[in-house]
C-alpha cells in the first residue's frame, strides 16, 4: 500500500511540475505588427512657395525600415543620408498630412524602404497634387532625394 501511495505521489508531483512548467505566455507572432508613422521633410518652401509641401507622413510596420528611421533620427539632421523610396497610391490613407493640409497620395505601407540612392525618375518634391498621376500610374514609385526623416509621430 505504501508503495502504491508513493508511486501515486511521485506521479502526481511529476504531473504538477509538468503542468506548471507549460509556457502560457501570449504568442505575439500571430498578432499583426504595430504600424509606426514617420514625418519626412520635402522641398523647402522657398523652392516652390507652398508651405503644405514641406513635409509628409509615411507609415510602416516593417521592423527593418522602422529601425533605419530610428537610427537616422539619432543622427544630427545634416548627417542623415537615407530617404524613403517606394510605391505610392492615391489618397492620404488617413495620415499623410502636413498640419491642416491633407495630401492626395501616400506611400503604400510596407512597400517602401529607406535608401541612399535612387534613379532620377523617382526624385522630386512631395507635392500635394502636382504630378500625382505621373507617379501613381506612370512611374509607380516616389523617392525624393532630399527627403529625410524628421520625427516619429505617435499621435496623428
Amino acid at each position: 500500500m505504501k508503495r502504491i501511495f508513493f508511486r501515486l505521489s511521485i506521479s502526481f508531483c511529476v504531473f504538477a511540475i509538468a503542468l506548471t512548467s507549460c509556457n502560457n505566455d501570449y504568442d505575439n507572432s500571430s498578432q499583426e505588427p504595430l504600424k509606426r508613422y514617420f514625418r519626412f521633410n520635402s522641398c523647402p518652401e522657398n523652392s516652390h512657395g507652398n508651405w503644405q509641401d514641406t513635409s509628409f507622413v509615411a507609415a510602416t510596420s516593417n521592423p527593418k525600415v522602422i529601425q533605419q528611421c530610428l537610427d537616422q533620427l539619432k543622427l544630427p539632421f545634416e548627417s542623415r543620408v537615407l530617404f524613403p523610396l517606394g510605391e505610392i497610391e492615391k489618397g492620404n490613407a488617413g495620415y499623410n498630412k502636413n498640419a491642416t493640409h491633407i495630401f492626395n497620395w501616400h506611400f503604400v505601407e510596407d512597400s517602401w524602404e529607406m535608401v541612399e540612392l535612387g534613379i532620377e525618375i523617382y526624385d522630386g518634391c512631395a507635392y500635394s497634387d502636382v504630378e500625382l498621376t505621373n507617379y501613381t500610374e506612370g512611374v509607380g514609385n516616389y523617392g525624393g532625394w532630399g527627403n529625410r526623416v524628421l520625427e516619429e509621430i505617435s499621435n496623428l
